[in-house]
C-alpha cells in the first residue's frame, strides 16, 4: 500500500507490480511533495535574507540600511518610507509611563493600532497618488508650456 511519507523512488518502484498507485494517492502524494518543496524553498528565502540583514548591519551599520531601503525602492519601483522607530515607542513610554520595554516594538506590531495605521496608511495612499499624478501632470505641462514660448523667441 502507499505511505504517505515514502520517497519518490520508492513511490515509482513497481516491484514487480505493474499497477500504479490509485489516482487519490498520487495526488496526495504530489500536493504533500511540492508542499515540502515550497516550504523548504521559504525557509531557504527566509534563512538567506535574515543572512544578508545581519552582514549589511555588521559592516554598514543602520546607514547600510538605509542604503539598501533605497536600492531595494529603485529595484522594486516602490516609494517606501520608515513609519515608525523603535526610539519613537522608547521616548514616549519613558516619557509618559516612565518605564523602557525591550520588547515594544514587537508588541506595536501586534497591536490593534498598527493595523488601524496600516489601514489608513492604504487608503491615504490611493488618495495621494492620485494628487502627486496630478501635480506631475501640470508640473509637465507647464514646463511643455515654458519650452514652447522659449523657441518663439
Amino acid at each position: 500500500m502507499y505511505d504517505v511519507h515514502m520517497g519518490e523512488h520508492e513511490f515509482f518502484d513497481d516491484s514487480g507490480e505493474n499497477e500504479l498507485p490509485p489516482r487519490e494517492e498520487l495526488a496526495v502524494w504530489l500536493s504533500e511533495f511540492m508542499a515540502a518543496s515550497a516550504d523548504a524553498e521559504n525557509r531557504y528565502r527566509a534563512h538567506y535574507c535574515a543572512m544578508l540583514v545581519e552582514k549589511l548591519y555588521e559592516e554598514f551599520g543602520v546607514e547600510g540600511f538605509c542604503e539598501m531601503m533605497m536600492a531595494m525602492d529603485k529595484k522594486a519601483g516602490w516609494i517606501s518610507d520608515i513609519i515608525l522607530e523603535s526610539s519613537d515607542l522608547d521616548d514616549i513610554l519613558f516619557k509618559k509611563h516612565g518605564v523602557y520595554d525591550k520588547h515594544a516594538l514587537a508588541k506595536a506590531r501586534a497591536s490593534t493600532s498598527m493595523d488601524e495605521l496600516n489601514g489608513k496608511i492604504w487608503k491615504l495612499r490611493r488618495r495621494y497618488a492620485k494628487a502627486i499624478v496630478d501635480e506631475i501632470v501640470v508640473s509637465t505641462a507647464a514646463k511643455d508650456a515654458e519650452g514652447e514660448e522659449g523657441e518663439e523667441e
